[in-house]
């Protein structure tokens, strides 16, 4: 018989660490959680048991109060952000204690890895988003492109440190192709690379008996450059007068964006902020969810429509191609390609039994990717590399 495997988790605020534990929990992996986010926020997603979680110093608050007051314009609020990993990462390196497995998050693990590798420990990186140094560079070439000034780089000493813990690392894991890619392109092996894509809740989003009277179009998420709304955004443009469609605009608008979303303002309706729990209400109305991302790790909102049965239209750097099959759920339209989200969302106009067997097999895919589906493709991928 194997012997039991014990994986610990470090993540210095919760993102989906709370999930990744309670999966692993479930599996009989889980050995120990380390983190800085508030006890009191931690666990109110998943019943992961207090005991199996060690509060370390709240480190990252200090940020969180300052945005609060100041917003993101503060340098203060920016160089702090840059470098309360660094500072949670020196606490969880003289909080773990031997272990067989660590999964650390990025920009917060080298001197946890270091310290595991030394005890003869695996350590795995969860990568959520793409490598910053192929974030700098993608953004940078589309504010130049739309006249904007690009002035949030990744600090180059974040660059390196994710490299090196990268190259330092057993494996990374990654929620998509596109963000495997991404390293992959600057020199990581592609063996280093495991791509198990995130769970969505499809408990709280299923599909909903709604009578659709117009077809309509939704988009969730920040409203800025990264989000690739300027290809949406001249896609209505190209259909409007000739079909009847609205398009509902959902999140918070960034202000260098303004420019852009002011002069397609009138092709849209824009909500700047809906609570996650009633998201499922919009998804409900919705005849197909267009997601034109330039970069993401695996944005959830695409998992979170599919669940509710609602197609979907996204590019590959969304992270959805590792999810979404081309024609069969959705569509997978190249980065900033208005002509290709407008012909797309021709056929869908064109094709109302195409909406209803895309809406189908959207709810069926779904299913296919729930948490619990990520616990055992996790649980799996750590006991073959434990043998």
């Amino acid at each position: 018989m194997q012997d039991e495997i014990k994986v610990t988790v470090s993540c210095g605020t919760k993102f989906h660490s709370d999930h990744v534990a309670y999966q692993l929990s479930k599996h009989n992996m889980l050995d120990l959680v380390l983190t800085s986010h508030p006890a009191k926020y931690y666990l109110n997603r998943v019943p992961l048991k207090k005991e199996k979680v060690r509060f370390l110093p709240p480190v990252f608050l200090v940020v969180y109060g300052l945005r609060k007051v100041f917003g993101n314009s503060m340098g203060l609020t920016n160089w702090l952000n840059y470098r309360m990993p660094l500072l949670y990462d020196k606490l969880a390196a003289r909080s773990i204690k031997k272990t067989d497995v660590l999964l650390t998050w990025a920009w917060s693990g080298l001197n946890t890895i270091r310290k595991v590798k030394e005890t003869g420990g695996i350590a795995i990186v969860e990568e959520c988003g793409s490598f910053s140094r192929f974030q700098n560079e993608i953004l940078a070439e589309e504010y130049k492109a739309l006249g904007l000034e690009f002035d949030s780089y990744t600090p180059q000493f974040i660059v390196d440190r994710q490299l090196l813990e990268a190259e330092l690392a057993d494996y990374l894991l990654c929620p998509s192709k596109h963000v495997a890619a991404s390293f992959i392109k600057y020199g990581v092996p592609a063996a280093k690379c495991k791509v198990i894509p995130y769970g969505a809740n499809i408990h709280l989003f299923q599909p909903k008996e709604v009578e659709k009277e117009k077809f309509k179009i939704l988009f969730v998420g920040t409203v800025g450059v990264r989000k690739g709304l300027i290809y949406l955004f001249r896609a209505l443009e190209e259909l409007h007068g000739k079909y009847d469609f609205e398009c509902t605009i959902i999140g918070g608008l960034e202000n260098q964006f303004k420019p852009v979303f002011e002069k397609y303002s009138h092709l849209f309706t824009h909500i700047p902020h809906v609570p996650h729990t009633d998201l499922v209400n919009y998804y409900a109305q919705t005849s197909v969810f267009v997601f034109p991302s330039l970069d993401e790790g695996m944005a959830l909102v695409q998992l979170e429509a599919l669940a509710c049965g609602v197609p979907v239209i996204c590019t590959p750097n969304s992270g959805g191609d590792s999810v979404v099959e081309e024609g069969r759920e959705g569509f997978v339209v190249p980065v900033r390609d208005s002509e290709s989200i407008a012909a797309k969302l021709k056929i869908l106009l064109e094709d109302s039994t195409l909406v209803k067997l895309m809406s189908e097999n959207a709810r069926a895919k779904a299913l296919s990717f729930s948490w619990d589906t990520y616990g055992d493709r996790l649980s799996e991928f750590i006991k073959s590399i434990k043998n």
